[in-house]
């Protein structure tokens, strides 16, 4: 029996099979639509408005070319946010424990010791805080013209327009009526094509001096790079407090503290013991390299500043921020857990539950694939798992 005489005997067949025929060009035109409009989004997003200079310090400008981007990035604005890990507004250290005023003695940290905020607040609070003296003219202050070099895009405006050496030197007043905008599009980006560049020579300066190329680097490796442009150990050299990152025996701290015993550099002498003292900055991006993100291939933008998708539009999330505070993200979501597993934890069950399957497989017990139970790029990354 023919699909014709089914429905001829069974009438109501017919119509069935047209409601479904129907239902499904319906399912297939809403389809086509939404990739028709997406492609669109992606095309007006995507279309420069304005024309971007060499050193646009400006945000808001960049802004206009890349408005998701840019409108992420000023939720970076948000404090509200808090953990064990202290969060994104201002804590008074020295109040939380003085003792730190006794160990900083003669030090600016002992004045005062904040933390900080996020990127946006970058200019506030360097402008408020006690370390930078209250100067009264431009070549008063304790402060040098170095302490401005990651606080800004204004930075990389002014080096290239005076050299650095020149930028820092001098006192940080000096510079201030020129440093106004605060971390932004800039730093990270080159105008033109959007790639991620190093707009610090510091970086680049180290990079010469371990015998590296950073004109090599990866798209993967730049975005841990312009994050290693200021968020890492440093000492501001001689006279001219020239910004030097002290990588040259290696980014381990007893190779720094090895390249610091053999120059003889110490960050102040303390007050009380009169000893010669170094005060790790923020040794970001040495920490990374040494732990089992950096070997696995994971960038520091990964964690906090993943891949998001709106409309049509797949972009970076500029609202830089503690993963702990990222619903949903790959990584974070499982070796960064605040519901009491810790990483350590976390990482053991997933060994175990992949040794199980493998024994599970080997006996022929059961037919299974063992990558795809655990479908989430990060952890295949960090447990180097193929795919």
């Amino acid at each position: 029996m023919n699909i014709t005489k089914t429905i001829k005997s069974k009438p109501w067949l017919g119509w069935v099979l047209f409601l479904v025929t129907v239902f499904l060009v319906f399912l297939l035109g809403l389809l086509a639509s939404s990739i028709v409009e997406r492609r669109a989004e992606a095309v007006f997003v995507s279309t420069p408005k304005v024309k971007i200079g060499d050193y646009e310090p400006r945000n808001q400008i960049w802004g206009q070319n890349y408005p998701v981007e840019y409108q992420s990035y000023l939720r970076t604005a948000d404090t509200t946010f808090r953990s064990k890990y202290n969060g994104n507004g201002t804590i008074d250290m020295l109040a939380g424990d003085p003792r730190m005023v006794i160990l900083w003695a003669g030090y600016a940290f002992s004045k005062e010791y904040k933390q900080g905020r996020g990127h946006f607040y970058a200019i506030k609070d360097v402008r408020e805080t006690l370390r930078t003296g209250a100067p009264k003219n431009a070549h008063d202050g304790p402060q040098p013209a170095t302490c401005w070099t990651c606080k800004s895009p204004d930075v990389p405006r002014l080096m290239s327009r005076m050299g650095p050496a020149e930028f820092y030197k001098g006192k940080w007043a000096a510079r201030g009526p020129e440093i106004v905008n605060h971390i932004g599009c800039a730093d990270c980006h080159d105008p033109k094509t959007m790639n991620l560049r190093i707009s610090r020579p510091a970086l680049a300066e180290a990079f010469t001096r371990m015998g590296k190329d950073i004109t090599q680097a990866s798209h993967q490796e730049m975005r841990s790079l312009v994050c290693a442009q200021c968020h890492v150990e440093y000492y501001f050299k001689g006279e001219g407090k020239y910004l030097t990152f002290p990588w040259d025996k290696g980014l381990t701290a007893d190779s720094i503290e090895k390249y610091y015993d053999q120059t003889g550099f110490s960050d102040w002498t303390h007050q009380l013991s009169k000893t010669p003292m170094l005060k790790a900055q923020h040794p970001d991006y040495e920490v990374f390299t040494t732990g089992i993100h950096s070997q696995r291939g994971v960038s520091c933008a990964d964690c906090h500043m993943p891949y998001m998708s709106e409309g049509g539009q797949k972009f970076t999330d500029h609202r830089i921020q503690s993963p702990v505070n990222i619903p949903n993200i790959n990584i974070a979501g499982i070796f960064h857990r605040s519901d009491g597993i810790n990483a350590s934890t976390s990482f053991f069950i997933i060994m175990m539950s992949l040794e199980l399957l493998s024994i599970i497989q080997k006996k022929n017990l059961l037919h299974v694939n063992t990558v795809n139970y655990f479908p989430v790029t990060g952890i295949h990354a960090l447990l180097n798992i193929p795919r």
